[in-house]
């Protein structure tokens, strides 16, 4: 077998984001990407399975990076199990938010890939499932560390605030903001965010 030519590696990689980025997962082709990247479809094939590893690839760090820096998160939400302080608690939501958002700014591409472009690829399923994960760990965490009792209500609204949050980040990067602009916004997001956590955690703690 003739040893591949990794000098093409970086054209079909670069290629493949302009094709996602501009026309979605489902509309963009191998043969577009082909010829934007100068090679042939062979050339790509010989690389990927087909579309959708293609995609897959382009946002496979992204993907490690946020499960990372979820497990560093679950770390420092333990520290509450150990000294009950809500204000660590509180602490801990602000840190993880901006954690995301150091994220989203270091794989901005492929993070816009995710949220814009991913309709109908296998990875709009994965990053829908860590989404539903990280909810469900955070209403699990709820019950068994602050309020044993919580009714079913308020864990649904748990759950409604965190897909709202979702949403909210999901609109700035899909309205094409610079990236300047879109850090700006971020961080009031994340300060209208986090205080409504802090409004919603001490009404459940005040009441229980």
């Amino acid at each position: 077998m003739a040893n591949r030519n990794h000098e093409l590696d970086k054209p079909i990689i670069e290629a493949a984001k302009i094709e996602f980025l501009q026309n979605g997962f489902q509309a963009a082709s191998i043969g577009n990407i082909a010829k934007r990247a100068g090679v042939t479809t062979g050339a790509i094939y010989t690389r990927y399975k087909g579309k959708d590893e293609l995609f897959y690839s382009l946002i496979k760090e992204f993907l490690e990076a946020i499960s990372v820096k979820r497990k560093e998160n679950e770390y420092s939400y333990r520290e509450y199990c150990v000294d009950k302080n809500f204000d660590h608690f509180l602490r801990s939501i602000q840190k993880e938010t901006k954690g995301y958002v150091d994220v989203l700014f270091k794989y901005y591409e492929e993070c816009k890939l995710i949220l814009c472009s991913s309709k109908g690829s296998s990875v709009e399923a994965i990053f829908r499932e860590m989404m539903n994960k990280k909810i469900s760990i955070t209403k699990q965490f709820i019950r068994e560390n602050i309020d044993p009792n919580i009714s079913e209500m308020k864990l649904d609204l748990v759950e409604l605030l965190m897909n709202q949050q979702f949403s909210a980040f999901k609109l700035v990067i899909e309205k094409g903001y610079s990236k300047e602009e879109t850090i700006e916004y971020t961080k009031m997001l994340g300060e209208f965010i986090g205080a409504g956590w802090e409004k919603i955690f001490y009404e459940i703690i005040n009441r229980y």
